[in-house]
């Protein structure tokens, strides 16, 4: 028998409505175990969507555990205000099981742009805007974007283009994203917001030259670390 991962408190899940491919993802925080059935999560909401998911909706459940993505389909019968919104679903039924690629991430510090996608590749400086990349893998991406700067278009499920100084010599790299986590950070400045970046449509090559430059980083990451543990 299939070993299906625990609803915690403070498990990390994703949901959407059941049905719906061009509805964004949210991620959201498991609250607990309802008192007879079913489970209590945190609204999930961003500044575009705000109480999209109400009573009665259908959702998609979505999460990670030991290197695999599972889904379960669950209702929403219920919610409460209890210094935060909570909506309470029904016990989640395992649908499917998809093993996922893993990609190695690594911590970076680089200055980045984007843009609104589509556009041409050779667009204008004027239409990108500047953040700040935390992290990478051959997947994704995670940024920074100051408040005043967030641009209108941004919202979660909205592909863009993102450019990244991981080429020959530091040279730009624009690969293609879309926007699959939209929240304020839980650590460093509160004045910004946190940016996840699925890369879509990248070809082989793409790939291969962000996997060269992940790779590179985490050898200059154990250099370091080697030289610091000799001092």
């Amino acid at each position: 028998m299939m070993q299906l991962p625990p609803f915690e408190p403070d498990g990390r899940i994703r949901v959407r409505l059941a049905d719906a491919d061009d509805f964004p993802r949210f991620s959201t925080k498991i609250e607990g175990k309802a008192a007879d059935s079913g489970y209590w999560i945190y609204a999930p909401y961003t500044d575009d969507y705000r109480s999209m998911i109400g009573v009665q909706d259908e959702l998609e459940v979505s999460m990670m555990w030991k290197g695999a993505v599972y889904y379960f389909g669950a209702t929403v019968i219920g919610e409460k205000h209890d210094r935060v919104k909570l909506l309470l679903i029904s016990d989640p039924e395992f649908i499917r099981r998809e093993q996922r690629r893993e990609f190695v991430r690594v911590p970076v510090m680089l200055d980045a742009e984007i843009a609104c996608n589509p556009i041409p590749r050779d667009t204008s400086a004027e239409e990108w805007v500047a953040v700040v990349a935390s992290d990478i893998s051959g997947g994704g991406v995670a940024l920074f974007i100051w408040n005043k700067d967030v641009p209108v278009w941004l919202g979660m499920g909205r592909r863009i283009w993102v450019a990244l100084p991981i080429g020959s010599g530091g040279s730009r790299v624009r690969v293609a994203g879309q926007v699959v986590r939209l929240e304020k950070p839980e650590e460093g400045p509160a004045d910004g917001m946190s940016v996840g970046i699925r890369f879509v449509d990248v070809s082989e090559s793409e790939r291969r030259g962000i996997i060269r430059f992940v790779f590179d980083r985490q050898r200059e990451l154990i250099r370091k670390s080697v030289h610091r543990s000799d001092d």
